[in-house]
C-alpha cells in the first residue's frame, strides 16, 4: 500500500514486453502520488486475505499516519482539501457548476461502458446519478439516456475483420431529429477517446447520404456511439495526459475499417426503407413480362397502385420543378430605373404643393430583398450590396427581447390548450433540474410558466411567443440543452438562458422567407442595441462595396 504512492510505481507491467501490451484501466504511474502532493488523501485498502484494512493518510505530500481499521474488502481513496496547499494551481480551477460538470461527464463515460459496475455520483448531498449494475452495454445505455433510447432510428453496427472488432449504434437519416452533438461516443478497449482518424472515418461514411440534408445538418453529423477492439500492440493510449487522445500503428487500416462498416449499415439501412416499394415494382415488371396471371384481389390492387404512380410521376415531377423555378427566378430583382419610377419620383417632388392623393408603394418593393439558398438575404444599398445570415439575425432579435424581458420589459406569451408535462432525460436531469428550479422566476420573465410535478418531470403551462414549432415539448428540451452549453461558457444564467431560447426560436437556415418577411426582420435588426453580431459573437452582416465588384469584373484595376 505505501508502494503505490512511490512515483512511477504501477503494477501493470511485470516484464519489458508488458509495456506493449497494457488492456487495463486506472491511473497512471505517477498519478496517485501526485494527488497526495496537493491535498489530504487517505487510502483504505483490505484483500480478501486480511482481517483488517490498511489505511494510509497523507497531507500536502507528506507521510502522516499509518493504521488498520475494520473495513470492507476493495479500496476507497478519499481526496480532501485538493490544491489547498497549492493557492496558485486552485486559481485556475472553474466554478464549482462547471468542474462539477467535469466529473460528471467522466462517471457519464465510464458508466456506459462498465455495465457490470455499479456507478453512484453525489454532490453536496445530493445523488446526481445511480446506475446499478446492468447485464449488458444495452440496458446500461437505457439507464443512461431514457427507457425509449432504443425507439430511436438506430442503425445496429457489427463489425470485424482479423485485427479490429466494432459494435454499437449509429443514428438514421431522420431529418427531424435536433441535438445532433449528444451522443458522439467512440469506445477503444473500455476507454473513451477522442480520436480524429475514427471521426473523419465516420464523417466520410455519412457524407453521401447527409448532402441532402446540408441545411439540417449544418455540417454535423449524426449521432453515433461505438465501441472499437483493437490489439493492445497496435494502440497507445499513453500520448495524451488524459488518455482522451490515442494513436494507432496503422491508422489507416482502422480509418478504412470503421469507414467500410459504416458506409455498409447505412446502404443496408437505406434499401430496407425503400425495400417493399422496391419490391412491389419488381414484382410488377416481373408479372407484365411473363405476363403471369394475378387473382382478381392482387391485380385490382397492383392496378390501382400502378395507375397512381404512373398519373402522378409526370405531373408531380412538372409541377415540383415549376414551384422551383418559381421560387428562384424573381424578374424583378436586378430590374432597371423605369419611366413608372421616374413619374412617382416627380409625384413625391410635388406632394408638398400638391393635394393630389398619392399611393405608397410598399416598403418590400422599395427595398427588394432577396433570399440566397432560402439561407443569406441580399439587399442593394447605396454602396454595394448587405447579406444577412437570417438566422443570426433573428437569434439577435430575439436575444435582446428576452435580456428586456429579464429586466423588466412584460413578456408575451402563448397559453397551451393543455398543460404540458415534460420528462427531461437522465442526462440532463443531473445538472440541469437544479438550476431549473432555482431560477423559475427567471423562465416566468421570459414568458415560460413552469412548475415542478414530480422526479424529473415539468408542467408547462405558458410558453413565450417566439416559439412557433412547439414541437410538443421536445424544443423545450433542446432548450435545456442549449443552456447546459451556455452556462458553461459564462456562468451567467440570465445571459445564458437568453442565448438559449433566442438559438432555439429563430427561424432556421432553409426557411424560406417572404419579402414583406424580410424586410420586417431587418428592420427589428437594426432596432437592436448591437445589430452587427449573433449572441455568441458572429458576424451577422456582411457588406460588400461596389468597388469590390468591378475590381472582380476587371472594370478597374
Amino acid at each position: 500500500a505505501i508502494l503505490a504512492f512511490e512515483r512511477h510505481a504501477t503494477s501493470k507491467i511485470h516484464a519489458v514486453t508488458d509495456i506493449f501490451n497494457i488492456s487495463t484501466l486506472g491511473f497512471r504511474g505517477e498519478a496517485l502520488p501526485s494527488i497526495a502532493s496537493v491535498s489530504n488523501t487517505i487510502l483504505v485498502t483490505r484483500d480478501k486475505n486480511s482481517e483488517l484494512a490498511t489505511v494510509i493518510e497523507f497531507n500536502g505530500g507528506k507521510l502522516k499516519d499509518i493504521s488498520k481499521a475494520a473495513a470492507n474488502i476493495g479500496t476507497t481513496i478519499t481526496v480532501k482539501k485538493l490544491f489547498n496547499n497549492v493557492v496558485a494551481r486552485k486559481k485556475f480551477l472553474k466554478g464549482d457548476q462547471i468542474e462539477f460538470k467535469h466529473i460528471f461527464k467522466y462517471i457519464h463515460y465510464q458508466s456506459i461502458v462498465h455495465p457490470d459496475i455499479q456507478f453512484s455520483l453525489i454532490s453536496n448531498g445530493k445523488q446526481k446519478l445511480n446506475y446499478p449494475r446492468a447485464a449488458s452495454i444495452n440496458e446500461r445505455m437505457s439507464a443512461v439516456f431514457g427507457a425509449n433510447f432504443f425507439e430511436n432510428d438506430l442503425i445496429e453496427i457489427n463489425s470485424q475483420s482479423d485485427q479490429v472488432k466494432i459494435k454499437g449504434y449509429i443514428f438514421g437519416l431522420n431529418e427531424k431529429y435536433e441535438g445532433y452533438e449528444e451522443y458522439n461516443y467512440i469506445f477503444v478497449n473500455g476507454r473513451f477517446i477522442r480520436d480524429r482518424i475514427i471521426i473523419h472515418a465516420i464523417k466520410t461514411a455519412y457524407e453521401p447520404f447527409t448532402k441532402k440534408l446540408r441545411l439540417n445538418l449544418q455540417g454535423k453529423t449524426p449521432p453515433y456511439i461505438l465501441f472499437l477492439e483493437v490489439e493492445p500492440e497496435k494502440v497507445d493510449f499513453n500520448v495524451h495526459p488524459a488518455k482522451l487522445e490515442i494513436r494507432f500503428r496503422d491508422g489507416q487500416l482502422i480509418h478504412s475499417f470503421v469507414k467500410t462498416a459504416l458506409s455498409q449499415a447505412l446502404y443496408d439501412y437505406e434499401d430496407k426503407k425503400f425495400s417493399e416499394v422496391k419490391q412491389k415494382f419488381y414484382e410488377a415488371s416481373v408479372n407484365s413480362a411473363q405476363n403471369v396471371p394475378l387473382n382478381n384481389y392482387h391485380r385490382e390492387n397492383f392496378l390501382d397502385e400502378k395507375r397512381v404512380f404512373q398519373d402522378k410521376k409526370d405531373q408531380v415531377r412538372f409541377k415540383e420543378i415549376k414551384k422551383e423555378f418559381e421560387q428562384v427566378y424573381q424578374p424583378d430583382i436586378f430590374k432597371s430605373f423605369t419611366q413608372e419610377d421616374r413619374q412617382f419620383e416627380q409625384v413625391l417632388k410635388q406632394q408638398n404643393s400638391s393635394q393630389t392623393k398619392i399611393e405608397l408603394r410598399p416598403e418590400e418593393d422599395l427595398i427588394n430583398p432577396w433570399q440566397l439558398h432560402q439561407t443569406y438575404i441580399f439587399v442593394q444599398v447605396e454602396e454595394g450590396l448587405m447579406i444577412i445570415d437570417q438566422h443570426a439575425a433573428h437569434e439577435r432579435v430575439i436575444y435582446e427581447k428576452m435580456l428586456h424581458r429579464i429586466h423588466g420589459a412584460p413578456p408575451i406569451t402563448q397559453k397551451l390548450i393543455f398543460p404540458l408535462v415534460i420528462d427531461i432525460p437522465p442526462y440532463l436531469s443531473s445538472t440541469v433540474s437544479e438550476l431549473l428550479e432555482e431560477n423559475i422566476a427567471i423562465f416566468s420573465k421570459v414568458g415560460f410558466a413552469i412548475k415542478t410535478f414530480s422526479g424529473n418531470s415539468v408542467v408547462v403551462d405558458e410558453i413565450p411567443a417566439e416559439l412557433k414549432d412547439w414541437e410538443s415539448g421536445q424544443v423545450f428540451i433542446e432548450i435545456l440543452k442549449q443552456l447546459e452549453d451556455e452556462f458553461k461558457e459564462t456562468e451567467n444564467f440570465r445571459e445564458s438562458l437568453a442565448k438559449s431560447i433566442s438559438c432555439k426560436s429563430a427561424i432556421k437556415a432553409g426557411q424560406k422567407l417572404s419579402k414583406r418577411e424580410m424586410v420586417a426582420l431587418i428592420n427589428d435588426l437594426f432596432a437592436c442595441d448591437v445589430p452587427y453580431f449573433c449572441p455568441h459573437g458572429r458576424p451577422l452582416i456582411i457588406k460588400m462595396p461596389l468597388i469590390e465588384f468591378e475590381k472582380r469584373f476587371k472594370r478597374i484595376v
